[in-house]
């Protein structure tokens, strides 16, 4: 009871905690509604999980790739770095992938977390820090060492890994036990063989690594031998040679090995047939070439030589003369006896000077120059016809003319035609000046009466890398 002001007493609210009893079946039902809502509340929390789990990978120079685990509910994931610990300066939305490769843009420590994004909001993930040495990629490790022995001297070859960064020098690294390195590790060049000579005796163990300014890689497959006294004389490398054909000209190339004595080139018209041609070659060739070869097919094996007197030869390559013209637009043969007019093709030099001006002022390979307007040059006019090429100056093999084009107007085979069969044209005033322009000047006539000849040429253009088919444009 609650006395008022007046003095009337006035019945109060009760505030005391009220006990519900309720029957035993009313209780049992209420029981099964509260368990089934804490099972349903717990299977959607499960449902939708935490945020992912990220993980960054070692970095590869400036690449970093991460990974993270997927949350059944996300839609899609937010990627978010940067420089300070929880402070993101980058979001990237990823799509729904569980994923991503990403290059740093400068040396340093970078910060990293992934959002993952639900019809409930965003879960963040773990964040992960990242180390960022290097703005370069170190190059994978080489494969395939092998140890070919010429008496005292070794000769080491491998092939470059595939992927990473292209190495600038590889490294041996030698001991006398399995894995040891107790004579060091020493640079041996960019390419991928050396010749070690006078090699002391004992056992070895040795491996070899790309480098690069991303670092080392790992090393490669080891390889044992043991160098007596008196030398050790194993097979070289066999090698074969690779065929380049147009016409009735033959080039005939090969990779070198170092530490050889030579080379011998067996040519033979049947299949495994006696060879009806041997040639033999010193130490540095790795090419030959022929002119006015009779159409037919030629089956070719290139031996390699050691000082030593061993060696091996590689398989039966066969090289197939038909007398055809390379592909590409062509202007037909004149009657024999005769020449085509000589096109007037100023325009596309003077087009090209004026879109590369750069590399006609570098056109000077005395200055320190380079042939890369020359071969353009020619890459376009053959794209018109393909008669168009470059110039073995005075009739020199291997001293290639730097401001001459030519044109073969006759119906003999492009690659080796002289003149007067070809137009010879300069195509670069003032080459070698301060101030090098297009030019157009037929020179044919002034270089007979010098006592010159002119010689067609593809070779340096196709030895440059350019295409010898030109499609017309």
């Amino acid at each position: 009871m609650v006395q008022n002001p007046g003095g009337r007493a006035r019945q109060g609210k009760d505030t005391r905690m009220k006990v519900l009893r309720l029957p035993p079946s009313r209780i049992a039902g209420l029981v099964a509604v509260i368990v089934g809502l804490v099972v349903s509340s717990g299977a959607l929390l499960r449902a939708q999980g935490g945020g992912p789990v990220l993980t960054a990978n070692p970095p590869l120079g400036p690449n970093v790739s991460f990974t993270w685990t997927a949350v059944p509910t996300a839609s899609s994931y937010v990627l978010w770095a940067g420089v300070a610990p929880g402070q993101y300066s980058l979001s990237l939305n990823l799509g729904n992938t569980t994923n991503y490769e990403a290059a740093a843009p400068a040396v340093g420590t970078y910060y990293v977390r992934v959002d993952a994004v639900t019809s409930g909001g965003t879960l963040p993930s773990n964040e992960v820090t990242v180390q960022i040495q290097s703005m370069f990629v170190p190059p994978t490790a080489p494969t395939d060492l092998q140890a070919y022995l010429n008496g005292r001297h070794v000769t080491f070859a491998w092939t470059p890994g595939v992927g990473g960064g292209a190495p600038t020098a590889f490294y041996l690294e030698a001991g006398t036990t399995a894995g040891g390195a107790e004579f060091g590790r020493f640079p041996v060049g960019g390419a991928s063989q050396v010749n070690i000579p006078n090699v002391a005796p004992g056992p070895y163990f040795v491996r070899v690594l790309a480098y690069n300014n991303g670092g080392f890689s790992p090393a490669s497959n080891e390889v044992e031998f043991t160098m007596t006294a008196e030398g050790v004389c194993t097979p070289p490398p066999a090698q074969t040679f690779t065929p380049r054909v147009f016409g009735n000209f033959v080039q005939l190339t090969w990779p070198g090995i170092a530490g050889a004595a030579g080379y011998r080139l067996d040519v033979a018209y049947t299949p495994g047939g006696a060879p009806a041609v041997q040639q033999g070659f010193g130490p540095a060739t790795t090419r030959f070439s022929v002119s006015r070869v009779a159409n037919g097919v030629y089956y070719g094996r290139l031996t390699s030589v050691f000082t030593c007197g061993s060696e091996s030869a590689g398989p039966e390559v066969p090289v197939t003369v038909d007398g055809a013209p390379p592909p590409g637009p062509r202007t037909p043969n004149p009657a024999p006896g005769t020449l085509l007019p000589l096109p007037n093709m100023s325009g596309v030099v003077r087009q090209l000077a004026a879109e590369r001006p750069d590399l006609l002022r570098d056109s000077c390979r005395e200055h320190g120059g380079n042939n890369r307007f020359l071969f353009e040059l020619v890459r376009r006019l053959r794209q018109v016809d393909n008669r168009w090429g470059l110039n073995w100056k005075r009739g020199i093999f291997n001293d290639m003319s730097q401001d001459i084009v030519d044109y073969n107007a006759s119906d003999q085979s492009d690659e080796g035609a002289q003149s007067p069969a070809i137009y010879i044209v300069d195509v670069i005033g003032g080459h070698c000046g301060p101030n090098p322009g297009p030019n157009w000047e037929d020179v044919t006539r002034l270089t007979a009466e010098r006592g010159a000849v002119g010689i067609w040429t593809l070779l340096p253009y196709l030895d440059a890398g350019m295409p010898l088919d030109t499609p017309q444009q």
